[in-house]
């Protein structure tokens, strides 16, 4: 399985007698015999084959994989310190309860407020896929296991409590009751702000119905185009009521709201080609987040202008999230 960058929620584990050995893979000698028998060798299986999903969980509610990392390794601690509260055959629905409220406790502490343009972590795993659509039409809005690039950055614009209800109940197919129970809420309440947050994770896509996944030959044709400084062939993949987001994470020049239209698109990419002058660019296409993305680099040096992330309707593009961040692109350079 590939790796994410600096993330470990899938790595092989060796089964483990306390929580800080099954963390680490790293038995220390301290560790105590007795704590072989206080771990229930069902709930040890339970973690690791929900281990993905956990981490998952802590991605898609901080858009981190830093923060998942320790998230999910906390939530994991949590779980086996309280092994004696569970209760039925299986944990997989207590193991994501408690995954979510160790995500809701730590954005308690967040003070930082999100920027319009603020984008997300890629996933680099080519395995993934970008989720399935349920069958229930009023889920439209988000997969089951949705992990595409899009819908983690919007869900980062929703409220903790939102993302939370949206991510236990359509992402992860949990019962009412289970987001109640997180939320410490009655099952009204809780399906009202279910309700909320699917219409606040439409509003911050702004794109509507979209190709899942994006067409890998609007993709394609995109990057060619780029190559190229093509704004003619740029200008005919994208649909008239476009939008694009370019984030610079505070390090480099970008706008500070996004862009809607074809034609201020447009007008973008040539003023950025008007300061990139002659420089020649090369690119690359890999799976982000389960669809197509484009990776942007100085031809001949590698070095990473930017990454470039696409939703696509009928085809043509409807929204583009350019990253510009050097400390999240740092990674996509090449020698």
């Amino acid at each position: 399985m590939a790796r994410l960058h600096g993330s470990s929620y899938h790595d092989e584990m060796s089964v483990a007698p306390c929580y800080r050995c099954f963390i680490t893979s790293d038995r220390p000698a301290s560790c105590p015999a007795r704590c072989m028998a206080s771990i229930s060798p069902a709930l040890v299986a339970s973690i690791e084959r929900c281990r993905r999903r956990l981490w998952t969980v802590c991605y898609r509610m901080t858009g981190r994989i830093s923060d998942a990392d320790d998230l999910c390794q906390d939530a994991i601690a949590r779980a086996i310190e309280r092994a004696d509260q569970l209760a039925g055959d299986d944990p997989t629905g207590w193991l994501l309860r408690i995954a979510t409220t160790t995500c809701l406790d730590h954005l308690r502490k967040a003070t930082v407020r999100q920027r319009l343009t603020a984008l997300s972590d890629p996933l680099d795993a080519p395995e993934l896929s970008p989720g399935t659509p349920a069958a229930d039409p009023e889920r439209a809005a988000i997969l089951r296991e949705d992990v595409r690039y899009a819908v983690v950055v919007a869900l980062q614009h929703l409220t903790p409590r939102q993302r939370a209800a949206l991510i236990l109940h359509d992402v992860c197919d949990r019962p009412v009751a289970d987001v109640a129970a997180v939320l410490e809420t009655n099952a009204n309440a809780a399906k009202a702000l279910i309700h909320r947050a699917r219409v606040a994770l439409l509003e911050s896509r702004h794109s509507g119905e979209v190709d899942v996944p994006a067409d890998p030959a609007a993709v394609e044709a995109l990057a060619r185009a780029i190559e190229r400084g093509d704004l003619e062939t740029l200008g005919a993949l994208l649909l008239d009521d476009a939008w694009g987001v370019v984030d610079g994470g505070g390090l480099m020049r970008a706008a500070s709201r996004p862009t809607a239209g074809r034609r201020a698109i447009v007008r973008r990419f040539a003023n950025a080609w008007r300061t990139l002058g002659t420089i020649p660019l090369a690119t690359e296409l890999r799976r982000l987040n389960g669809e197509l993305a484009v990776i942007v680099r100085i031809r001949g040096a590698g070095v990473p202008v930017a990454v470039i992330h696409c939703e696509t309707r009928d085809g043509r593009i409807a929204a583009l999230r350019i990253d510009r961040d050097p400390r999240r692109i740092g990674a996509f350079g090449t020698n």
